[in-house]
């Protein structure tokens, strides 16, 4: 089965726009969102967000540590803007099983050239740089795991 999988660090509020989050931080996000902008009458989305992503044929731990090298120099300014009651981190995990355009899940047993890196589509942890980081930001950890094969007869 093939599995591809992103990962995105994400701040998100209510009443501070992504600029806002932007000026406190002194780091353009990967990528912003602005409360309302799809849809102003059902107000879609629902807040406005500040992210950084890291998407890659890597394994989530490697994708997560990519996000901590390039957070870890802002990290005072990510404590202190998300000390905010109205502001809610979030470190996000997303994996889409049975995505033809994912990395294959390798059998144990498949032999492997000296040096090659293994693809690791399936296990992953949290490292205690990223658990020290998640409880210093007070983000929560949020895990998005979707099934896009077309076999419908395992159900």
């Amino acid at each position: 089965m093939k599995i591809s999988q992103y990962c995105y660090f994400s701040v998100r509020s209510t009443s501070l726009s992504a600029a806002d989050m932007t000026a406190r931080l002194r780091m353009q996000p990967d990528k912003a969102l602005v409360m309302g902008s799809r849809s102003p009458a059902r107000v879609l989305p629902r807040f406005h967000a500040w992210q950084i992503v890291c998407r890659s044929d890597e394994s989530v731990d490697d994708q997560l540590h990519h996000l901590m090298d390039r957070l870890e120099p802002i990290r005072a300014e990510l404590v202190s803007l998300c000390a905010d009651d109205d502001v809610s981190p979030v470190m996000q995990v997303v994996r889409l099983f049975g995505d033809p355009e994912g990395v294959d899940a390798v059998p144990d047993d498949t032999a492997w050239d000296q040096g090659q890196e293994r693809p690791r589509p399936l296990g992953w942890h949290l490292s205690l740089r990223v658990l020290d980081f998640l409880l210093s930001t007070r983000a929560e950890l949020d895990v998005d795991e979707y099934d896009s094969s077309d076999d419908k007869d395992d159900r």
